[in-house]
């Protein structure tokens, strides 16, 4: 027990801990960059996605060093280190599928069998590197299949929480809504360092080893993927990827057994073959999605629900993603601009008719506050190629739309009354030819009877 408190310890003294966490945070506030660009407003802020997968990884973290420390997998102190350099390299990409440590020790596991014993003219960078030396590659590739499973169920079970969404131009050049699925988690793994206060049991059973006894190290691993995802909605997207993922993890696995007992100096290879298989994996997902409609697109009827922002009135209203607006405050709405000119209705109050994604006709109401976002938090498709309206763009467009209508109609009166004179001055003169034709053909018939009495 002692030991085991010794480990939870040494996890919040390590720097990885809080350089794992500072990463993960700024990727967040990438991504809520990119929602202001597209939305003029952030979905979840970037605290709530650094805090919100802790839950799923800490129950992830347990499950993987129950199965670590059941299979005794060792790793020499000296990879640490290596495995922080390796993945501050990752970082920079800016893609969360590339802070996952799944690639890094991927990397670790194909480069180490390569490295030099020493050489480098520095000690302690010849201490370490002799010390990589005592790697067992088994271990490394057996902790490398563990991260990959874990990360897989966690994408199947918690990947579709909290997407990111986005818009993107169709191959018809129109603007068309989509989600970005992407989480990361910071799992808690439980490792087995030579040297330490536990004694080496009969009962590990997988590999030979080093060291009589060994240390517990809990160690910060960050899991992570990212999925764009258009004709599918995100939790429907995430099982698939999850499960695919899975398979190709347990197709790896018993390959990796039959190297091990047969060729176990090509274990190296699995490295490679575990970042071909993910990627190509998640690519050809993300490819055959885009040969899709997408599920929100300009309507000639009714607005497609994006998103809907959490503890806004429309979350209150339970609208979901894909969910059709066909009428707000009993008027038809076509655009943005229409549902915050019919909100404008009844400021207080709202009341919408909705297809929801089963296509089942509901009406919904609730009550809107001063503070509520002024599409009640609805994130919808632009009405035009541009982007999205702010509250004074959306005021200002709503004011030039009426302006441009008045002028409409004034137009259209003017026109009227110009069709009216127009009328009324032609049937004026013919009036008037007409009755000067009666006055000749008068004039001449009573000097034709003046005559005839001569």
């Amino acid at each position: 027990m002692e030991e085991v408190f010794s480990a939870l310890g040494r996890l919040f003294l390590h720097p990885l801990t809080y350089i794992a966490a500072a990463a993960v945070f700024w990727f967040h506030l990438q991504r809520v960059k990119r929602e202001r660009k597209a939305f003029h407003t952030r979905v979840y802020d970037a605290a709530d996605g650094l805090l919100s997968p802790l839950s799923a990884a800490l129950a992830a973290g347990l499950l993987l060093s129950a199965a670590i420390l059941l299979l005794g997998l060792e790793l020499p102190a000296a990879v640490i280190p290596f495995m922080t350099v390796v993945w501050l390299l990752q970082v920079p990409f800016k893609h969360a599928r590339w802070y996952s440590m799944t690639v890094t020790f991927a990397l670790l596991l194909t480069v180490v069998p390569f490295l030099p014993a020493s050489g480098s003219g520095w000690a302690w960078l010849d201490t370490q590197l002799e010390a990589l030396q005592t790697v067992s590659l088994p271990s490394l590739g057996a902790f490398l299949l563990l991260l990959a499973a874990a990360e897989a169920m966690l994408i199947s079970i918690d990947g579709y929480r909290q997407p990111s969404p986005d818009l993107k131009k169709s191959s018809r050049g129109k603007l068309v809504g989509m989600h970005r699925p992407q989480r990361l988690w910071i799992l808690p793994a439980a490792v087995l360092l030579p040297a330490g206060g536990w004694e080496a049991g009969a009962w590990w059973p997988l590999l030979d080893w080093h060291s009589p006894s060994f240390g517990l190290l809990l160690l910060p691993v960050v899991l992570g993927f990212q999925l764009a995802a258009q004709a599918r909605y995100p939790a429907e997207a995430c099982r698939r990827a999850g499960g695919r993922m899975l398979g190709a993890v347990l197709i790896l696995a018993l390959l990796f057994i039959a190297v091990l007992v047969y060729l176990p100096e090509w274990l190296f290879l699995l490295g490679p073959a575990v970042l071909l298989v993910r990627e190509v994996l998640f690519l050809s997902l993300e490819r055959a999605d885009s040969h899709h409609t997408s599920l929100f697109t300009v309507r000639e009827k009714g607005l497609a629900v994006v998103h809907v922002l959490p503890k806004s009135t429309a979350a209150k209203m339970e609208l979901t993603t894909g969910d059709i607006i066909m009428k707000v405050n009993g008027r038809d709405v076509a655009t943005q601009r229409e549902f915050y000119e019919a909100l404008q209705i009844s400021p207080a109050f709202a009341k919408l008719e909705v297809i929801d994604t089963e296509g089942e006709k509901r009406l919904t109401q609730a009550s809107i506050y001063e503070n509520d976002h002024y599409l009640i938090g609805c994130l919808f498709i632009p009405d035009d190629e541009g982007m999205t309206l702010s509250l004074k763009g959306m005021r200002s467009a709503s004011v030039v739309h009426q302006d441009r209508e008045e002028l409409r109609r004034a137009e259209e009166k003017q026109k009227e009354a110009r069709e009216e004179k127009e009328a009324y001055d032609e049937g004026r003169a013919y009036g008037q030819a007409a009755g000067m034709q009666d006055y000749v053909q008068n004039r001449k018939q009573r000097e034709k009877d003046r005559y005839t009495k001569k």
